[in-house]
């Protein structure tokens, strides 16, 4: 239960995949500290693997360049809705009049151990088509247990569930996890996590949350984000949240801001907690391109499901960088570096303190503006730019809170592979 905006200054410098319905198949394993690592080995295997990641990110993005995905995030509350009526075949028939390749599920139960339902199987059994990842997080959900899952129309590689840190030690509260999966999409790798951080606003649950957010964010391959990958999960935060700039920090686009207003009715993923109740988020990196998205009007939870439309942009990405205002909650922009040397900058607004967020991106520090863009309000959504192929080799993108011709707070950050 719990328009683009921007303008370019171009300087000269030297359809999906068809996929077969596959049968569902699942493997639902016990939660432990860390049953695969997160960088995921490259090689096509049906089994896990310990190993880390060694994909060639060229290689993965050029082979992925035509793949479009329609990926829904959902707290599911174990089908009990707002209304409070449990009836899980509702989360089922929303799941299917969406049609998603990839869902991911939060508040999922599996009680078959005391002789009740298993959630998961029902979605199996209902849904044909998908493979499925179920990260048990809860051992002790009503004597059955509760976790995260992961359905995906494409072949799954590796499986990953990782138990969140408790706070403290002998808290009560219920265990979360984060799963993983790796899997092959038109011959490429796709990494797709998600997580469910605990809720509450006093001091202790707090901290709980903020270190959950932590390990997350440290346990996702940081070496691989210029490749496709997506985070989902229920944050338990608003868009103002001071976590929030933490994810930005590392790199994570929120796909919903590059094409939606931040708040609203719109918005909303926990409707009747205000107007700015967005707490489920999906984030992609640079890789993706966004193209839509939404939430599904209803009653079969108390949360809202979001579903992004989105494809993996054409050209691989040779780097991408992430550089916060001064005072980190105000706002962020991405500068991500094509391989046909073509360039991207998203400017995102992250307080409503009055001053806007605008960035610029050079080839090297000090040089003439390639890219300007700027985000004028919190509430709006993000602002973007893009420069053509053959602008440039290298990314330095500076980001500062603005008010008129007024620049405060400014920092940079040149983009990496």
């Amino acid at each position: 239960m719990d328009g683009v905006r921007g303008s370019v200054t171009a300087r000269a410098r030297g359809a999906a995949p068809a996929v077969p319905r596959l049968w569902a198949r699942a493997t639902a394993l016990a939660a432990a500290p860390a049953l695969v690592l997160l960088g995921f080995a490259a090689a096509p295997a049906p089994a896990a693997s310990a190993a880390a990641g060694t994909a060639d990110p060229a290689a993965a993005g050029s082979a992925a360049a035509a793949t479009s995905l329609k990926v829904m995030d959902w707290n599911v509350q174990g089908g009990q809705g707002a209304d409070g009526v449990t009836d899980f075949g509702r989360v089922v028939e929303a799941i299917r009049q969406e049609s998603p390749d990839l869902v991911t599920l939060q508040e999922l139960h599996d009680n078959s151990a005391v002789g009740g339902e298993n959630q998961w199987q029902v979605l199996l059994d209902e849904l044909p088509g998908y493979y499925a990842h179920f990260a048990r997080s809860d051992e002790n959900a009503l004597g059955g247990s509760a976790g995260n899952l992961i359905l995906s129309r494409y072949p799954i590689l590796e499986r990953l569930t990782y138990l969140l840190p408790q706070y403290p030690q002998d808290t009560t509260a219920v265990r979360r996890s984060l799963g993983g999966v790796r899997l092959s999409v038109g011959g490429a790798d796709l990494r797709v996590y998600t997580t469910h951080l605990s809720p509450g606003l006093g001091t202790e649950a707090t901290e709980r949350r903020a270190r959950q957010a932590r390990a997350v964010i440290d346990k996702l391959p940081a070496s691989l984000m210029t490749t496709p990958m997506l985070l989902t999960g229920d944050l338990n935060v608003r868009p103002d949240d001071a976590i929030r700039p933490w994810f930005a920090a590392a790199g994570w686009l929120d796909a919903w801001t590059q094409v939606n207003a931040n708040t609203g009715e719109e918005a909303l993923t926990h409707p009747g907690d205000g107007e700015d109740a967005r707490i489920d988020y999906v984030y992609a990196t640079p890789a993706f391109d966004v193209s839509a998205a939404h939430t599904v009007p209803t009653t079969a939870s108390d949360h809202l499901p979001v579903v992004a439309e989105l494809t993996v942009h054409a050209t691989p990405v040779a780097a991408a960088g992430a550089a916060l205002t001064a005072t980190e909650l105000a706002g962020a922009a991405h500068v991500t570096a094509y391989a046909d040397g073509g360039l991207r900058l998203r400017v995102c607004d992250n307080r409503a303190d009055g001053w806007g967020v605008r960035a610029y991106v050079s080839a090297a520090a000090g040089g003439p503006a390639l890219l300007t863009a700027a985000d004028a309000a919190y509430a709006d959504r993000c602002g973007s730019a893009a420069a053509p192929a053959g602008t440039a080799d290298s990314a330095v993108v500076r980001v500062c809170s603005y008010q008129g011709g007024v620049e405060k707070d400014c920092r940079q950050a040149t983009a990496t592979a």
